[in-house]
């Protein structure tokens, strides 16, 4: 959502290409504010097209069909940041989130958030069909968001991640919260003590492997 960074549209791009692999025919839905000279070929990500593809996505969503919600951008605490072209617009705050989410609270959901602070958002968004993996907790800060950064070191821990596949979410989650914290280590900054929320109905598809919840029914 932040055109400050070539990483976030990567982000996209990296989950697309695991999901793809998993199930060729899922229905991607495809939002960005590219960064200098990335391409334009998707919508914008500006708050009225979020809040579109939300309520679009509630209105055909099945209970047995699964959502995969990734939302890559620069953060404050309890805002997910916005920038269209260089400019700022009003950001994502937990309850906007929390609201568009909520139509979705019968389908199986995952919610991934790669920003600084993100773990701000996981108590707003427990509901008991949804997982939620956030890139840090509450009030900590992620590393490697400049401008030509490939990826966020937390979309690329998930979605780059060797056997994703055959994985639980909270295996999934272990793997990546290791290599991020080796990687932090080695470079000597803060912990972001990645967050992982499962609720009491979706512990059922959390526990199977991620392409048994991915793959087409």
């Amino acid at each position: 959502m932040h055109s400050q960074s070539k990483a976030f549209r990567n982000d996209v791009l990296l989950a697309e290409k695991l999901v793809k692999a998993i199930d060729p025919n899922a229905l991607m839905l495809k939002l960005a504010n590219p960064a200098r000279d990335q391409p334009t070929d998707w919508p914008q990500a500006t708050p009225e097209n979020f809040s579109l593809v939300m309520s679009k996505m509630a209105e055909v969503a099945r209970p047995q069909d699964r959502v995969l919600l990734l939302i890559s951008t620069h953060s404050n605490p309890g805002l997910l940041n916005i920038s269209v072209g260089g400019k700022h617009v009003p950001p994502i705050t937990t309850k906007a989130l929390s609201d568009a989410l909520a139509p979705l609270n019968k389908v199986p959901t995952l919610v991934v958030l790669s920003a600084c602070y993100s773990g701000a958002f996981v108590e707003p968004l427990k509901a008991p069909n949804r997982v939620v993996l956030a890139a840090t907790d509450v009030g900590r800060t992620t590393f490697n968001c400049q401008y030509n950064g490939n990826n966020t070191p937390f979309a690329e821990a998930l979605f780059s991640q060797s056997g994703a596949e055959n994985r639980s979410m909270a295996d999934w989650m272990g793997e990546a919260q290791k290599a991020i914290a080796a990687q932090e280590k080695r470079r000597k900054v803060s912990p972001s003590q990645p967050r992982l929320f499962v609720g009491d109905k979706a512990k059922a598809w959390a526990d199977q492997p991620l392409k048994n919840w991915l793959q087409e029914p």
